[in-house]
């Protein structure tokens, strides 16, 4: 028998090359940091929840804009009706009111 066969060793170290591997990333899932991060109330996955929903709520995106209350049904100070920076409206209507 000859024990300086090499045959197989090749794939001997890619298995334990793998085996490192997932290793080193199941560690990093698994930190306290990634979950901080990431986790269910991890800080960037609760600031992407909360600008979808905004943007969903209010049909338009604006970053830093104040939170309007669910409950509101005044259309006019709604910020994605009337832009108080332009003095505008991004509708459009009659110029003078019907009689």
């Amino acid at each position: 028998m000859d024990l300086r066969n090499q045959q197989g060793q090749t794939v001997v170290e890619y298995i334990l090359l793998l085996a490192v591997a997932v290793s080193l990333v199941l560690t990093f899932f698994n930190s306290a940091a990634y979950r901080r991060l990431f986790g269910s109330q991890g800080s960037v996955g609760m600031r992407i929840k909360s600008e979808s929903e905004f943007a969903y709520r209010h049909a338009f995106v604006k970053p830093g804009a104040p939170d309007i209350a669910r409950d509101n049904k005044d259309g006019s100070i709604h910020p994605s009706y009337y832009d108080a920076d332009n003095n505008s409206t991004r509708f459009f209507g009659p110029r003078e009111g019907y009689e």
